[in-house]
């Protein structure tokens, strides 16, 4: 008879070799397939091996030098000094302040609402189904219980030309006076103009809460609008995964006028989170040090002319993207393109069928769709992940034509599959397997 020690014993080894079993996998179908993505990417090595790091085994609630945990000495140093590298990327205004222990991009949104709003008090975004984000508020969105919500929306001003509709924005700030106005978005590929709606929410006595997930690579090297402005041209806070186009860790942070520093800083801990990631925030570090040159990605090339690259590489497989056929929606600004497929395509058959010949997107909505969410009119691609594995503009020009093959059954599929195959293994691969 097998005792139960024995048996639990077995069980535990049995879950230790699947999981190693399934982290290589899932490191074979990383490396093997071209990731399309808009927010993912290929964080150093460096960043990875510090999120697997001793930084992992520390606990600390509360802020340095006011821990209420022993042995913090040297994550005191390491969360100011993470504090003072994203000031240094991010903030040239001197105005702003950052906590470096928010978990992610949604809870950083989540922290303001907390620590700014009252019960009822109203909140305006870009609307979900024209390019906004879950964390912004929506029809079917938790927050609803506490807060209102309000959207504004984009508007046709050319041909499949779709930007913020900003007379829309300004009536809407006038009509329901928010108390707090989101500006950002998830699947919206032209550049925001932060100065002038800042500007038009500062005046209708909103805050701005400016959510830069997608775009802070962009705006922390300059070729995109910054929300740290002085005074009523910023935003009063400023979150931020920092795992898309900031090529770090999957973890997040929150920036916020110095005014504001006291009720954020407090609403995080004690007022909702416990003992910090030291890991990430130590990840994030890294990111940062990469960001400002004072170390090096892989492949030696500069944040600032990999942050061009990925600009410029998106627009290549765009412009593909068109001339082989796909409708393409809001020319693109930034790291990621929205295109329409023709009304009788199914976009979550087509997203498997890319899949299945190792090209990976995400099908996504476009503006006033008339489909559902889970079957929408698009799909959503990004070019940072495969500008951080080397992908050249020729390799992005035949991509874009791949992908139409295969929307368009212009080619077997066994032979899209080894051309996928063939371009994955000539890009860089960072990591050891």
């Amino acid at each position: 008879m097998i005792s139960n020690s024995v048996q639990n014993s077995k069980l535990r080894k049995r879950i230790m070799n699947k999981i190693s079993e399934l982290t290589k996998n899932e490191m074979i179908r990383q490396k093997e397939t071209l990731n399309l993505i808009a927010s993912e990417n290929y964080p150093s090595p460096k960043v990875l091996e510090l999120l697997g790091s001793v930084w992992s085994n520390k606990y600390g609630e509360g802020y340095p030098e006011k821990r209420y945990y022993a042995g913090n000495v040297h994550t005191d140093d390491m969360e100011k000094y993470v504090q003072e590298l994203a000031l240094e990327v991010f903030d040239k205004t001197g105005q702003y302040d950052v906590n470096v222990q928010i978990l992610s991009g949604s809870p950083a949104n989540m922290m303001v609402y907390l620590a700014m709003l009252e019960y009822n008090d109203t909140i305006m975004s870009l609307n979900l189904n024209n390019g906004g984000h879950i964390s912004h508020l929506h029809a079917t969105s938790n927050w609803n219980k506490f807060f209102k919500h309000v959207n504004y929306d984009v508007k046709e001003v050319e041909t499949n030309l779709y930007e913020i509709d900003m007379e829309d924005f300004e009536n809407k700030l006038k009509k329901h006076k928010p108390k707090l106005t989101i500006i950002g978005c998830s699947s919206y590929p032209r550049s925001y103009k932060f100065k002038k709606m800042c500007e038009l929410a500062h005046n209708a006595g909103s805050l701005v809460l400016a959510d830069v997930a997608h775009i802070n690579g962009l705006i922390a090297t300059g070729l995109h609008d910054s929300p740290f402005k002085s005074d009523k041209s910023g935003a009063d806070f400023v979150s931020m995964t920092t795992h898309k186009t900031f090529r770090g860790p999957r973890a997040g942070l929150l920036f916020f006028k110095k005014e504001f520093a006291k009720p954020i800083n407090k609403t995080i801990f004690p007022g909702t989170s416990g003992g910090p990631h030291f890991n990430k925030i130590a990840a994030v570090g890294q990111a940062l040090l990469e960001m400002l040159g004072e170390d090096e990605y892989p492949d030696k090339i500069s944040f600032q002319k990999y942050s061009e690259n990925v600009i410029k590489n998106c627009k290549i497989l765009e412009n593909s993207l068109l001339k082989n056929g796909l409708e393409i929606i809001s020319p693109t600004q930034t790291h990621l393109c929205l295109i329409k497929f023709p009304d009788e395509l199914n976009s979550l058959e087509v997203q498997k069928k890319l899949e299945e010949v190792g090209i990976i997107t995400n099908r996504n909505v476009i503006p006033f769709d008339k489909k559902s969410p889970w079957k929408p009119s698009g799909m959503r691609l990004g070019s940072a992940a495969l500008t951080s594995r080397g992908m050249t503009e020729v390799q992005f020009e035949k991509l874009g034509e791949l992908i139409a093959d295969i929307t368009f059954d212009r080619k077997l599929k066994s032979v899209v599959e080894k051309e996928v195959k063939e371009m994955a293994e000539s890009l860089n691969w960072w990591y050891k397997n």
